[in-house]
Formats: C-alpha cells, sequence, structure tokens
C-alpha cells in the first residue's frame, strides 16, 4: 500500500494509461496494426515499478480493460507473451539506458512473436501442426512482428525519456 500512495506510482499509472490508450488507435484513425505502445508499457513497468506485482499487473490490468472495450477477448498466449514484455524490462532494472531499452524492445517483440504465433497453438484447419505449419504461421506474422518492433521502440523512447526527464525535474519521482 505504501508504493501506491506515492507521487512516482502515481506518474508511473498515468504514463500506463495513456500507453494502455494507444490499442485503441487501429479504431480510430487507420495505422498499422499492432503499432501500439503496449509492449514498451510492459517493458516500462518491469523497468520502472518497484513492487515487482504491480508491474505485471498494471500492464495486465491494461490489456484486460482495453479488451473489454476493443472486444478482442482474452488469449493466453497474448497475456503470457505481455508477461515475458514485463520480465525483459525486470532485466534492465537498474540499468536503463538507451542501448538496454533497444535491446529489451528487440528481444521482447522477438519473444512475443514467438510464443503468439507458433502454429500450434492454431486448429489445424488454419496451420498444419508440423513444420511447415509453423514456418507459415511465422511467415505469417512477419508484418506484425516489424509493427510491433517499431511501436516498442517508439514508445519505449517516450515511456523512458518522459519520465527520465519528469525525474528530473522532479526528484520525488526517483526510486
Amino acid at each position: 500500500m505504501k508504493d501506491i500512495l506515492t507521487p512516482r506510482f502515481i506518474v508511473l499509472s498515468l504514463l500506463v494509461i495513456a500507453a494502455a490508450s494507444t490499442r485503441a488507435l487501429p479504431y480510430l484513425i487507420p495505422h498499422m496494426w499492432n503499432f501500439t505502445a503496449i509492449g514498451a508499457l510492459a517493458i516500462f513497468a518491469g523497468a520502472q515499478f518497484n513492487n515487482r506485482s504491480l508491474a505485471f499487473i498494471m500492464p495486465l490490468a491494461a490489456m484486460a480493460v482495453s479488451d473489454i472495450f476493443i472486444g478482442n477477448g482474452f488469449s493466453p498466449l497474448v497475456y503470457g507473451g505481455f508477461i515475458a514484455m514485463v520480465a525483459c524490462g525486470f532485466l534492465m532494472r537498474n540499468k536503463i539506458s538507451v542501448s538496454n531499452v533497444v535491446l529489451a524492445s528487440f528481444i521482447s517483440a522477438s519473444v512475443f512473436y514467438l510464443i503468439t504465433n507458433f502454429a500450434f497453438f492454431y486448429p489445424a484447419t488454419m496451420y498444419p501442426h508440423n513444420v511447415s505449419g509453423v514456418l507459415t504461421s511465422y511467415a505469417a506474422a512477419l508484418p506484425f512482428f516489424r509493427n510491433m518492433l517499431i511501436g516498442n521502440l517508439v514508445f519505449s523512447a517516450v515511456l523512458f525519456s518522459s519520465f527520465y526527464l519528469l525525474a528530473k525535474k522532479y526528484p520525488a519521482l526517483a526510486k
């Protein structure tokens, strides 16, 4: 409870809400699918929230709430992919740098792509459950991987730099 009443938590939460709202962009303005801040949000939460439970809860709750409005439904694989992205953020705790943010953005998009597009998770009528099906599934998902990677890079830059600048101006936000 002590973590929740801090200015740091409030600012981080506001950044989470702003990032989560980007999931609605494809429905509001034409743009690339999977180009949202959700992946960057998961990395950011893992790297910035002092409470590890909240680091997982915040992006997953943002996903769940936006799923209600968007109507995509719940997919354990997608949520598992975002859990892996939070873990990527954990790996750079106390070592946040431009190169680590870029690396985490790339690794997390890659892990998400590998998890969510493995053909054996799809019905056999969509992709055959063999090597050919796996390769076909991964090939079909390459544009979405590209868009997620670009989204992770762009929105990670926005989230991490925004919070860095705010913490410089308001030292109470620092860990």
